[in-house]
Order: C-alpha cells, then sequence, then structure tokens
C-alpha cells in the first residue's frame, strides 16, 4: 500500500492538517494495540481539546477501526462515509466533518482522500490493507509515547492543583487564627495575604505565596516572643490579693447609674420576647406549615445512604480506567473530582455547587455515574455536563435513586 497521504484540493489546508499528513507518512510507526490507543486518546480528550460530539465520533471510529491494523506496519484506516456517522451520532453531516477537521488539527488522524473524495479500504486475503482510503489513525500511533507523556503531565499537575487548593483552605484558616490570636499582627497579615490573593497567577502561585506568608509569620511572632521573654527574666511574680465586696440589693440601690443601668438591661432583656411574643395558635401554625431545607449533610446521606463504594466500584470501571484511579475509598473518589469533571466538560463553578449542594461525596458518586454512561452510550448522553446538573437537582429535591443506577451499571457490565 502506498504511503503517501494525500488531501483533496476541495478542503482548505492548514499547518495542522499538513503536520497531521506528515505524521501519517511516517514509516517508523511503533508497534501497538487498538485498545491501548483508544483508552489513551480518551485519557487525553480534554488536553487535545476533544469533547461533545467530536469525542462522539472519535468513539466510533475507533471502534470501527480493526484491531490488525494497528499492528506491525499496517495503516487503521476508517472508511465510513459523513452520512452513515451523521446517522450514528444523530448530528447533521456538516457537524461530523467539523469534528473530523477537529481530530485531524488535533493531530491523532489524517486525511487520506481519494480522486473522488469516496472512502473505502481493499483488503488481501489475510486481511491486510492493499488499498485504503478515509481517515487514517496513524498520527496517533506515531505519537504514542508523547500523549502518554502528556497525560502523565495532566495528571500530576491536576494533583498538584488539587493539593495546592487544600493547603490554600488549610492556611488561609490558619492565618484567620493567627490574626483573631495576636490582633496587633491582624491587620499586616490579611493586608498581605490579600496582596498575595492579587498577584498570585494561578492556584500553585497562590498556594506558595501562602505558605510563605504563613512560614514568616510564625517566626515572627516566635521572635517577638522570645524578646518578651528574654525582657521579663528578673521580674518577681506577684500575686494580686483582689477582695470582692458582694453588695446588697438595698446598697445597690443606694449607688445609683451603674445599678440602675444593669437592672433596666437585665429587665429590657426578660420583657423583649414578652413584647413580640405571638398569639399561641399562631406560633403552631407557622412552626407547623414551616419545611426546613435540607443540608447537603442530610441530601449526601440520602443520596448515598444503600450506596456501597464496593459497588460503585463495579458500576464505573470504565471512568476508573480512564482517568486510572481504582475507587477503593471515597477519599480516594473525591480526589478523583476533579479528573472527572474534566472527563465530562464540566465547568468548575458548576462542580463546586453540586458539592456545596449534595456533599463532596455525593457529588463524586453522581460524576462517576455519569461519566461511565457517558462513556458506555455516548448517544444516550450528549452532554455530561448538564446531566450531572439535572442529576444533581433530583438528588438535592430527595428523588434520585443512585442505588438503582449503579446496579443497572453493573448488569450491563460489559455492554458497549
Amino acid at each position: 500500500m502506498s504511503e503517501i497521504t494525500p488531501v483533496a484540493s476541495f478542503r482548505r489546508v492548514t499547518p495542522a492538517i499538513v503536520a497531521s499528513s506528515r505524521l501519517a507518512m511516517t514509516n517508523d510507526v511503533p508497534d501497538t494495540a487498538k485498545g491501548d490507543v483508544a483508552v489513551l486518546l480518551k485519557q487525553a480528550a480534554p488536553i487535545l481539546g476533544i469533547d461533545g460530539t467530536t469525542y462522539h465520533v472519535m468513539d466510533i471510529l475507533l471502534g470501527l477501526s480493526r484491531p490488525e491494523d494497528w499492528k506491525g506496519t499496517g495503516r487503521p484506516i476508517v472508511a465510513v462515509s459523513n452520512a452513515k456517522l451523521a446517522e450514528y451520532t444523530m448530528r447533521s453531516e456538516r457537524t461530523v466533518i467539523r469534528c473530523i477537521r477537529r481530530l485531524v488539527e488535533a493531530g491523532i488522524a489524517a486525511y487520506r482522500d481519494s480522486p473522488t473524495g469516496r472512502r473505502f479500504v481493499y483488503r488481501d486475503t489475510g486481511g491486510g490493507i492493499i488499498a485504503g482510503f478515509g481517515i487514517d489513525f496513524t498520527p496517533a500511533r506515531v505519537r504514542f509515547a508523547e500523549i502518554k507523556e502528556k497525560v502523565a503531565a495532566y495528571r500530576a499537575r491536576l494533583a498538584a492543583e488539587t493539593e495546592a487548593r487544600r493547603d490554600v483552605a488549610r492556611l488561609a484558616r490558619a492565618m484567620e487564627d493567627l490574626c483573631d490570636a495576636f490582633p496587633e499582627d491582624a491587620e499586616d497579615l490579611r493586608s498581605r495575604v490579600q496582596g498575595a490573593d492579587l498577584t498570585a497567577s494561578g492556584i500553585l502561585d497562590k498556594a506558595e505565596s501562602y505558605r510563605s506568608l504563613y512560614a514568616d509569620a510564625l517566626e515572627r511572632i516566635q521572635a517577638r516572643n522570645e524578646e518578651n521573654k528574654m525582657a521579663a527574666e528578673g521580674d518577681i511574680n506577684v500575686r494580686a490579693n483582689t477582695y470582692i465586696n458582694s453588695e446588697s440589693s438595698f446598697a445597690c440601690k443606694d449607688k445609683g447609674p451603674r445599678c440602675n443601668e444593669r437592672t433596666y438591661l437585665l429587665e429590657r432583656n426578660v420583657a423583649a420576647p414578652m413584647a413580640v411574643e405571638a398569639p399561641p395558635g399562631t406560633k403552631a401554625l407557622a412552626l407547623q406549615n414551616r419545611s426546613p431545607r435540607p443540608s447537603s449533610a442530610n441530601i449526601q446521606t440520602q443520596v448515598l445512604g444503600s450506596v456501597s463504594i464496593g459497588l460503585l466500584q463495579s458500576a464505573c470501571p470504565e471512568a476508573q480506567s480512564m482517568i486510572g484511579e481504582r475507587f477503593d475509598t471515597w477519599s480516594a473518589l473525591d480526589r478523583s473530582g476533579e479528573m472527572l469533571r474534566r472527563m465530562i466538560g464540566l465547568s468548575e463553578g458548576g462542580w463546586m455547587d453540586g458539592r456545596r449542594r449534595v456533599g463532596a461525596y455525593a457529588a463524586a458518586a453522581i460524576l462517576a455515574t455519569v461519566l461511565e454512561k457517558s462513556l458506555r452510550d455516548p448517544e444516550q448522553i450528549s452532554k455530561p455536563g448538564g446531566y450531572f446538573r439535572a442529576m444533581v437537582d433530583r438528588a438535592a429535591e430527595g428523588k434520585l435513586n443512585l442505588e438503582r443506577s449503579l446496579f443497572g451499571l453493573v448488569e450491563g457490565k460489559y455492554a458497549v
């Protein structure tokens, strides 16, 4: 088979498309397995800017490729028409064309166009490709090691950002405690914290500034305590002899203004509730009609009351495989939240709002469920971020049955 990758004249060629074509013409192609490349590309989707329908199109194209084409000198070419992809994804052909273009410009696929623009593959009796025209995933094979390094760096950065956020929250509370304990340093410390918030270029820089400020504050306070201790050496400890003379009520009456003020305040505190007290019937009716809003802790208990971490781990194998983590503890699930929310394209604001409304563990469990469902059936969940918000709304209303969804995933564990 010819290793020349032509691009049809009707396409608007960009530098990224040319770069992908050059990768597809490379003869030094590493030996890879289809499953390994597919999992890696899904993990790298946030890095490559692949989401939504583009992710769905990529998943379909990878599924249509043959495993033997990914080995040796094979070229994983997929010959499927835009009309068929539009039918699979329930999108228009123009949308499919734009999605394929994004995959090519991302550097994981290349155009291999025939003179007529049709896509087809001719194979020999052994299944090898004699001639093929379509979407060529050779660039993904060539860049396998590079993309793998980028995914590892991406995960390390996410872990560092998560740790930095924890440090910022912890040190912010610690410095506020220092301000309460040492009021003379409060104004200066708060102004320095505010300055760090304004000048920090990111969460990592902010965490480093907070660590430096906290260490400096502790050092200054310790140095001042040492100076005070040295200044107090040689002083004589004198115990104050305080004589308290309890005055009688008659003496208090004779004292005048100060006792009268105390008596007035006491009488006002006792009389004030009596003055605004509502009739008994009205008060009972108000208590009966009032429906307190459940807290996030109560909602989390209700959502996860019958859900174990083992059930969640069994129900979400593909989600764990994609992010490279295991949901063996609730803390591990919570730590994976940042990676999970990026995999479905959920904004940071939507993720924080979900954690605030239903609790950290319940939000992470819902997020893992949404990702698992979207991986198994992308057609069913075209917008995972909106699906997550809808599940959070149902949980807040007490209508979410997460246990049933997880058992459904366990029963269809190996469904495509």
